[in-house]
C-alpha cells in the first residue's frame, strides 16, 4: 500500500510539472494583455482582469474591490502611460494560486514626465479557468 501511495505522489508531482514551468510565460501574457488594454484606454477590460473579489492595493495606500478597481484604473489613465509589466518571479501557492513578482514600468503625463520603475506583488487566482488579479499591491 505504501509503495503505491509513493508511486502516485510521484507521479502526480511529474505531470505537474510542465505545468509550473510556465507559469512565468502564462503571467507574462496577462500582464501584456493588461497593460495592452490599458495602453489603449481601455480601463473596463483592464477592471474585467480582476476577480471579482479581488483587492487592489496602490501606491495611495488606499484600498480597492470591485468597480472601484476600474475607477482608479481610468483615472491612472490621465496621469500615466505606456505601462509595462515584466515578471521577475512567480510561485504556485496553490493549484489555483499563483504569485507573481514583477518590475512595472510607465512614464507620467505633464509637462515634466518622469519614467518610473516600481514594483509589484500580485496573486492570480483561477476563476471559471481563467487567471485573474486577486490581490495587486504596487509602490
Amino acid at each position: 500500500m505504501m509503495r503505491k501511495t509513493l508511486l502516485a505522489a510521484v507521479l502526480l508531482g511529474l505531470s505537474a510539472t510542465p505545468a509550473l514551468a510556465n507559469d512565468n510565460a502564462m503571467i507574462q501574457a496577462a500582464d501584456d494583455a493588461l497593460a495592452a488594454a490599458f495602453n489603449r484606454g481601455d480601463a473596463a477590460a483592464v477592471g474585467a482582469m480582476y476577480a471579482p473579489d479581488a483587492t487592489m492595493l496602490p501606491s495611495d495606500n488606499k484600498l480597492y474591490k470591485g468597480a472601484d478597481i476600474t475607477t482608479w484604473w481610468t483615472g491612472a489613465a490621465t496621469a500615466i502611460t505606456n505601462l509595462k509589466f515584466t515578471v521577475l518571479n512567480t510561485e504556485r501557492l496553490a493549484p489555483t494560486y499563483i504569485r507573481e513578482i514583477s518590475r512595472v514600468e510607465y512614464d507620467t503625463k505633464g509637462d515634466k514626465p518622469v519614467h518610473a520603475n516600481v514594483t509589484a506583488v500580485v496573486v492570480y487566482k483561477l476563476v471559471g479557468g481563467k487567471w485573474m488579479l486577486w490581490t495587486d499591491i504596487f509602490h
